[in-house]
């Protein structure tokens, strides 16, 4: 089973399409805010959440408990795909819907090796895929760069160097993050 958790209008087929909306007519309505979802353990083969992730979630315990669901109803090795603006672009700091950012390094704190590595080295990283009991691991990294960039790059004006050093220091540089964070269990 493929979910499309926060569908919105976007209703795809081949998913069971979720959302808080009836306006929408999704295939099941529900407040992914609140808990338990409407699907069983070890159930879910894929996750999409597209443009949804910054938006839930405000209160932090709120946050985990939905990663702690979407570890519960995944299937071992389903594929959660998130998109999202980058932090750092204006699509993400001007809409009053955000709820938080979500980076490379929080969905990090999410995987229990890099728990595991963090502190044997005493790092300060919160290790919530200890403390929550999940275990997600990156598996792919897709950044989505403003035409601007894309043409930088194509004319050789700058080099995969420089361009992650401006993806570091400066806003509008990348519009979109495409993630895919692999539910692994034993």
């Amino acid at each position: 089973m493929k979910l499309n958790l926060g569908s919105g209008s976007k209703i795809l087929k081949g998913y069971v399409n979720v959302d808080k909306f009836q306006y929408y007519n999704p295939d099941v309505v529900h407040d992914l805010e609140k808990f338990p979802y409407p699907f069983e353990d070890n159930s879910i083969d894929e996750i999409l959440l597209s443009h949804v992730l910054e938006h839930i979630g405000q209160n932090p315990d709120v946050f985990n408990n939905i990663i702690k669901e979407l570890y519960r109803i995944c299937k071992n090795n389903s594929i959660v795909d998130i998109r999202v603006p980058h932090p750092r672009h204006d699509d993400f700091i001007s809409d009053p819907t955000h709820v938080r950012p979500i980076t490379i390094l929080g969905l990090q704190l999410y995987d229990k090796s890099m728990n595991e590595k963090w502190e044997k080295m005493k790092a300060a990283n919160t290790p919530l895929a200890l403390i929550h009991g999940v275990n997600f691991t990156i598996k792919d990294i897709n950044f989505v760069l403003e035409k601007k960039y894309i043409k930088l790059l194509e004319n050789k004006k700058i080099d995969q160097n420089e361009l992650q050093e401006y993806i570091r220091k400066y806003n509008n540089v990348v519009k979109e993050m495409k993630i895919k964070w692999v539910a692994l269990k034993d």
